[in-house]
């Protein structure tokens, strides 16, 4: 048979399976043989089954035999691995085991640590979340959020966690920097020494589910992971544990931006496939809804096509410190279940337990708030620098009745906010508002709004920031938002350079891409937007080895 089809330029997403834990003779890996570098490491990553990406993650300490010297090596072998069919990534491994807790970093071009002379930035040893300065330092967590809006990618994951690290953040009180720089957690990790070559040495199973489901009930927005913490020669292949990806592209800015948005889970099976959604929308998405979350979940092992699935569904409330529970489950390939008892105004947070010929699989979960029939609804909260250095902020509700007031506030580290300014509500089906903050600090300065009912009840936007430490800064920024048929890009460049641009819809398919070419200062580029679907929007642009991103909404 003879047929023609025509294909459309939006990506679908695929699945892509590795590990993102693991050293190589740089630090205290390729125990077997310390001849080798990440280059011959991501060389035999390539021939191990189910390995689409590698992530050499070397300790950041010369106790752990890291020095300053390999870290740019590292990262220039890492891009030269990379394939159309490989994706090779380095990054390191933050902190020590006694009194510490051990964080792996991706997407930061430098060297975090506390050394002498062997870091390029420095956060005291087992200082996490600035609890214990002593030097100025904010602590890693804040130091990874300084990083992101200075225009860096970078993300963090919790490695083999103890419920007394990382300065016993999982004993107190719920911490937004942490939140905000961390996305994952390992729930399984090791064997750390393992020398097997056969893909038949797991880690104990599910050894950190525990200190997950703890971080969950505690607020914290994280997907799970599976690690090999890889010190031999044997990237891949000693389990068939993996860490699955759902991105459009094995590419670094689609993986990136996957990760960040949680689109990610945590297998036993080298190729399980998993597709759970609430209300269409992906594993990891934060949502809300005056509707009653539709939940559905879809899980094969290609493999092992005969073997039938047991799906439980796991429930908790954000914030409430209560352990998550299991609500529904199913035997089969398909689970799907409307959760009819939450509460308007409650967040609750759920994720897929699955197992498949004995081997398991747990997913990010995905947040959703219940809303009522009349809510206020935040569509976006964004900032943006002026040229006249002055910061402006710009909101958009939908649905207002009751609404009391907008507190805007600022901070200088992200932790203790005060109160910039008061704007009254308007009340109206659809709202837009704007305020400028004609007095920011030359460094980093954080917003947040608190809306607040006439009953007295309030609730918190998401955090945004703005750098303005160098006097010339790139700047980017979208208008109007929501958008309708033309989208204004509002550019500030340092030099003269090409741009590249990518708007992604919330399953992370890419929608538009295109070239730039910028020039010196202030400029706005048109988009065509007439051709895209109403909905939420991800607007990357990158240029100056920046990557700066906007939520954009499309009516």
């Amino acid at each position: 048979l003879t047929a023609n089809a025509t294909t459309t330029s939006v990506a679908t997403n695929s699945y892509y399976f590795g590990n993102l834990h693991a050293h190589s003779s740089y630090s205290d890996g390729n125990q077997d043989n310390l001849a080798l570098t990440p280059a011959d490491n991501y060389a035999y990553a390539k021939n191990s089954l189910c390995m689409d990406f590698l992530g050499i993650s070397e300790h950041n300490h010369a106790t752990a035999g890291m020095y300053l010297s390999n870290w740019q090596p590292g990262i220039n072998q890492a891009n030269a691995a990379t394939t159309a069919s490989f994706l090779a990534l380095h990054g390191m491994e933050y902190g020590v085991i006694s009194n510490g807790g051990h964080v792996l970093i991706y997407g930061s071009s430098q060297l975090i640590g506390w050394e002498n002379a062997n870091y390029n930035i420095y956060v005291p040893k087992s200082d996490y979340t600035g609890t214990l300065e002593t030097t100025g330092t904010t602590g890693l967590f804040r130091v990874i959020n300084d990083l992101n809006s200075s225009g860096s990618n970078a993300f963090a994951s919790f490695a083999h966690p103890d419920f007394a690290d990382y300065n016993n953040l999982s004993n107190v009180a719920y911490n937004a920097s942490a939140d905000s720089a961390v996305i994952g957690c390992a729930v399984a990790s090791g064997p750390a020494f393992s020398t097997n070559t056969t893909y038949s040495d797991p880690p104990t199973s599910m050894a950190y589910l525990e200190y997950y489901n703890r971080m969950l009930s505690k607020g914290y927005h994280i997907g799970p992971s599976m690690d090999h913490d890889s010190h031999y020669t044997n990237f891949g292949r000693s389990s068939n544990n993996r860490l699955a990806v759902i991105a459009p592209n094995l590419t670094s800015l689609d993986f990136f931006a996957a990760m960040k948005s949680m689109h990610f889970y945590a297998t036993e099976d080298c190729d399980t496939r998993v597709n759970f959604t609430i209300n269409n929308e992906l594993m990891g998405s934060s949502i809300s809804g005056a509707t009653e979350p539709s939940i559905c979940i879809y899980a094969t092992d290609p493999t092992s096509p005969t073997s039938v699935p047991n799906i439980k569904i796991m429930y908790g409330i954000l914030g409430s410190g209560i352990l998550p529970v299991q609500i529904a489950s199913a035997s089969g390939s398909v689970l799907s279940f409307n959760d009819n008892s939450l509460a308007v105004g409650a967040t609750a947070y759920y994720y897929a337990d699955i197992t498949i010929a004995g081997n398991r699989t747990i997913t990010a979960p995905i947040w959703y708030t219940k809303t009522s029939t009349v809510p206020v609804t935040l569509l976006s909260f964004t900032a943006a620098l002026n040229i006249n250095r002055t910061v402006q902020l710009h909101w958009k509700t939908t649905n207002e009745i009751n609404n009391k007031n907008f507190v805007i506030e600022k901070s200088s580290n992200g932790a203790t906010f005060t109160v910039l300014s008061n704007i009254e509500a308007k009340n109206d089906i659809t709202n837009n508002y704007s305020f400028v903050d004609t007095k920011p600090s030359e460094a980093i300065n954080y917003y947040r709004l608190k809306q607040i009912d006439k009953n007295g009840k309030f609730s918190y936007s998401n955090m945004v920031a703005i750098n303005l430490e160098s006097s010339i800064v790139n700047a980017f920024s979208v208008s109007p938002n929501p958008a309708s048929d033309i989208l204004n890009l509002h550019i500030n460049s340092v030099n003269n350079t090409k741009a590249r641009l990518v708007i992604t819809d919330v399953l992370g398919q890419i929608v538009t891409v295109k070239n730039i070419d910028l020039v010196k200062g202030s400029q706005i580029v048109k988009i065509d937007a007439k051709e895209m679907k109403q909905g939420n929007y991800q607007v990357t642009l990158v240029f100056n080895n920046q990557t700066i991103t906007q939520r954009l909404v499309k009516l």
